[in-house]
């Protein structure tokens, strides 16, 4: 594969792409150092998330939603956009052929949007119903309670879509000035995957968008608060299926630690394979769906096992989970169980990379957000460095008692809520 290119325009603007020879389309990523954890969560909570929505709403060229979708959609091509702790994407796949036509569209929207008051109310009317959709799947809602857990003080515990009552209240101006002071070409990084030349990237990047001189005004604090001292986030919900996350904070991007706690994660809960899946799936039969992932900040991370169990099984589960815990931080992983770890880990980073969206987004994400970007070459002998010591380290300093924390949605009373706020602290 084609080694990434940079390059930074004068005015502050990094482009970086990805030659993919063998592909027939192309991934365009704006990517926008612009989140939950930027906004003021008193006033602005899911702004970030709101102005995702309302950019694809019309700008001066092309003033309505309808006339953007169409575009897209006349050439095969797909659009979207996500938003996230710490930034924002907007992008759009199609032919290769018409690579030109996606950068207008997404240079666009992101420098040019009309923030129509009629479109504002009717999206904030689609984001209530999304918390509403949120709150119906409690496999998806106990995530959110996770924040509150690991960080109280920091805007880092942001759900990122808000809350009803901030979104009900939120005026237009108060959008308008987050974008204002993030949507900045100094605070952007255009990702380009597939089969395009580097030189034309860049010169669209230059023709659209190398007159603009806008810088951002603000940023966010980094995490200065530990950990809640409530043990646990548990909501009353009247669920056939019993949901629960126990989290911990994980390692920050980049750090020495990254790459044990990836191979920690397979180890737990990476698979079919995993100790959690065989014990507590396999062996006990104590849930349909477990398993273990982690995300890394520049200046935090975490860590989290999801279990969806019947409720009458909900304090065996945490009894296993439990008893996993104990086993990676007491005893070393043994040599075999490692390698395929390890081995898992790389395959997957391996074939993550063969789609030009995952390379795209993998080099917006690590460029916005860390500055740079490491190759696969790079990230793969730093999976392979990873020993069973360092396995035991970053387990027995991230997943030690105290750093636990539980959240869990189930048909609760209020002595099962202690109940199994005690299973993960004795």
């Amino acid at each position: 594969m084609t080694k990434h290119q940079i390059e930074k325009l004068s005015n502050g603007l990094r482009v970086v792409t990805r030659r993919m020879e063998d592909n027939d389309s192309v991934t365009i990523g704006f990517y926008v150092g612009a989140g939950g954890r930027y906004e003021d969560m008193t006033t602005e909570y899911g702004a970030a998330h709101f102005l995702e929505h309302l950019l694809f709403k019309g700008t001066t060229k092309r003033p309505s939603a309808k006339i953007i979708a169409e575009e897209v959609d006349s050439v095969g091509g797909l659009m979207n956009a996500y938003t996230t702790e710490d930034h924002t994407a907007y992008y759009i796949k199609l032919p290769k052929q018409h690579f030109t036509l996606a950068f207008d569209i997404l240079s666009d929207i992101l420098t040019d949007p009309l923030f129509d008051p009629d479109e504002i109310e009717r999206e904030r009317g689609v984001i209530l119903e999304e918390m509403n959709v949120y709150k119906d799947d409690p496999a998806r809602f106990v995530f959110d309670l996770v924040g509150d857990l690991l960080w109280p003080e920091d805007t880092l515990r942001t759900n990122v879509i808000g809350t009803a009552e901030i979104i009900t209240g939120m005026q237009r101006s108060t959008i308008a000035d987050y974008y204002k002071s993030l949507y900045t070409v100094d605070n952007m990084v255009v990702s380009v995957a597939g089969n395009v030349e580097h030189a034309d990237v860049v010169a669209a990047a230059q023709a659209k968008l190398g007159e603009l001189q806008t810088k951002a005004s603000r940023g966010y604090e980094h995490i200065k608060g530990g950990i809640s001292d409530q043990r646990s986030n548990i909501v009353n919900q009247d669920t056939n299926q019993v949901h629960m996350v126990v989290c911990a904070r994980g390692a920050i991007l980049e750090s020495e630690d990254e790459a044990p706690m990836r191979v920690m994660s397979a180890i737990l809960g990476g698979g079919m394979s995993s100790r959690l899946f065989l014990n507590v799936r396999e062996r006990k039969g104590l849930a349909y769906t477990i398993y273990s992932t982690g995300n890394g900040f520049v200046d935090s991370g975490k860590f989290e096992i999801y279990a969806g169990v019947n409720k009458d099984k909900a304090e065996q589960a945490l009894v296993a989970i439990g008893e996993e815990l104990k086993k990676i931080i007491d005893e070393p992983v043994p040599s075999a169980e490692l390698q395929k770890a390890v081995e898992q880990v790389k395959g997957r980073m391996i074939m993550g990379l063969e789609n030009n969206f995952s390379v795209a987004d993998d080099m917006g994400t690590d460029l916005i957000l860390t500055g740079k970007i490491w190759t696969l070459e790079q990230m793969l002998r730093k999976i392979d460095a990873v020993t069973a010591a360092d396995v035991a380290r970053v387990a027995q300093n991230y997943l030690a008692k105290d750093n636990l924390r539980l959240a869990m949605i189930g048909p609760f009373d209020d002595s099962a809520k202690a109940k199994y706020e005690k299973l993960i602290t004795q």
